[in-house]
């Protein structure tokens, strides 16, 4: 009789995922159930009939040196702009953290960023890089800016990741600040009383209670940085030539532009074992430094 009136004070909450539950397999699962069958295929996004070739196109991937190319250094990429975004969000959260006059204003100016289109950015980014700072150079006689840096392959993917992590950094500043604030005071107090300086306090006790949440700001980070397209897309376009051609830039053209939609889900379907894999890794090892 119990476990029944317990089951039945369940129904109503069990009701209340079924929409939730249905929408995940909807737009999630199935998705990409789907996109691992048509990587198995030659399909091109319209033809009713296709072939099967197995893992053809997993194979096709690894063998081009132009994809591997590219998987480095979307990798590398990702690399700098967590690192980058990681310790700028942590140190902003430390400035922002404190109540003091004012504090209200200086997060939103932060945050602001998070709230606007990332191809908005792109473009207006993209204008000043090839019109303001190339006029502001050639005015103040400097060589380097009198060109745009999205122009020259030694400087666009540079360009970019500065415009990536001038939005990046938002969220995960709000993270750590929510992380510090977390911290209880009395330890700190502890180690003030203990005779610690403001370097050995960060150092030895606020960093590593700030750890499970600087894990996830380096996944969040790390797994934006890996498929990075908007800022690509709205400045370069993957060039000068291949310089700034990002994993998800490359399946973007291979679906869209050369109709290979078999191929483009190959890989994505290795983008998304990537990500996954780094996921876990980083998790596995906070749990042991935990």
């Amino acid at each position: 009789m119990y476990n029944f009136r317990h089951l039945k004070r369940l129904i109503p909450f069990f009701l209340f995922t079924v929409p939730a539950v249905l929408l995940y397999i909807i737009f999630i699962i199935y998705p990409l159930a789907n996109g691992l069958y048509y990587s198995l295929t030659d399909w091109n996004g319209v033809s009713r009939t296709y072939n099967f070739v197995g893992l053809g196109n997993y194979f096709d991937v690894f063998k081009s040196n132009r994809s591997v190319m590219i998987i480095l250094r979307t990798i590398i990429y990702a690399l700098v702009l967590t690192a980058v975004c990681t310790v700028l969000s942590v140190i902003l959260a430390i400035l922002l953290n404190p109540k003091r006059r004012g504090q209200s204003f200086f997060r939103f100016v932060f945050f602001f960023p998070a709230v606007c289109s990332s191809i908005t950015i792109g473009l207006i980014f993209n204008q000043v890089f090839s019109n303001l700072l190339p006029s502001i150079g050639k005015a103040l006689g400097i060589k380097f800016l009198s060109a745009s840096l999205l122009s020259s392959s030694k400087t666009a993917m540079a360009a970019i990741l500065l415009i990536n992590a001038w939005k990046e950094v938002a969220i995960p500043t709000v993270l750590a600040i929510a992380g510090l604030q977390t911290i209880p005071e009395e330890i700190i107090e502890s180690a003030k009383i203990d005779g610690a300086t403001s370097r050995q306090t960060f150092w030895k006790v606020t960093l590593p209670l700030l750890m499970p949440t600087i894990s996830i700001i380096i996944i969040l980070i790390f797994r934006d940085g890996l498929m990075v397209f908007d800022y690509i897309q709205a400045t370069t376009g993957g060039g000068p030539g291949f310089s700034t051609m990002s994993i998800a830039v490359q399946i973007y053209q291979h679906a869209f532009s050369e109709m290979k939609f078999a191929y483009s889900s190959a890989e994505s379907t290795l983008a998304f074992i990537l990500i996954s894999l780094i996921a876990v890794v980083q998790l596995k090892i906070t749990k042991m430094k935990d």
